[in-house]
């Protein structure tokens, strides 16, 4: 390695160690309290209604360090769907989130395919996410998930944190989450359930993004500007 590429990667060095301490030595928020809790704003998704909500357990709570959450079940004109997003309120969670890879399987559910990638364009934002179809006896799931992060997406950890780093600094905005999104289809088809799944999504997504732009002061934090 030459004189040259040793300096330009000492540079390079320099500038990710400055910036991740000055993003992440920024001040912590406090607890949004005035915020309105996920389970109202998304208690009226059109064409949907909550046919089960369902509360996690202290352990659970206590693994996920969850500031806010949905778990639920919706009935829509084609079946029921059901809608998991934990949510954070500051970077320092960034790690609190399970994905279903790992959750899934630790509750007896095989993994029969997946993960595959895939996007959904919702304007003004285009969701990244992955799927995966599961099983456990006569049982079966297609589930669709990703990481949030303000209006960003993402399928890995890691780029979920460089979203998250430039939130902060640029937008001032440490919010983040982990969205689910699962589709029951023992008795119907992969089709008729991606369907369902990604149909839900453009149902319930613009709502959500409208509980993450709103702070708690109950004012619309500003959005990125359209290119």
């Amino acid at each position: 390695m030459n004189n040259t590429v040793k300096a330009k990667l000492l540079i390079l060095i320099v500038i990710f160690l400055g910036t991740t301490a000055l993003v992440y030595g920024m001040k912590q928020p406090g607890a949004n309290k005035g915020k309105i809790a996920l389970n109202e704003q998304l208690i009226n998704i059109p064409g949907y209604s909550i046919i089960r909500k369902i509360a996690l357990n202290k352990d659970a709570l206590q693994m996920l360090k969850l500031d806010d959450y949905l778990f639920a079940d919706y009935q829509g004109p084609d079946g029921k769907v059901n809608l998991y997003i934990g949510y954070y309120y500051t970077a320092a969670k960034a790690y609190a989130s399970h994905s279903p890879l790992i959750c899934y399987p630790s509750q007896g559910w095989k993994i029969d395919s997946g993960p595959s990638a895939g996007t959904l364009n919702i304007p003004p934002t285009t969701i990244h996410y992955e799927e995966i179809t599961t099983s456990q006896g006569d049982k079966k799931e297609l589930v669709l998930f990703w990481y949030q992060s303000r209006l960003q997406t993402a399928t890995q950890i890691y780029k979920n944190k460089i979203n998250m780093g430039y939130n902060k600094l640029v937008h001032n905005d440490q919010q983040h989450g982990f969205v689910r999104v699962a589709v029951p289809f023992a008795d119907s088809t992969y089709t008729k359930a991606k369907n369902m799944a990604t149909t839900f999504i453009r149902a319930f997504y613009p709502k959500f993004t409208k509980y993450i732009l709103t702070s708690d002061q109950g004012w619309l934090c500003p959005q990125p500007n359209k290119s």
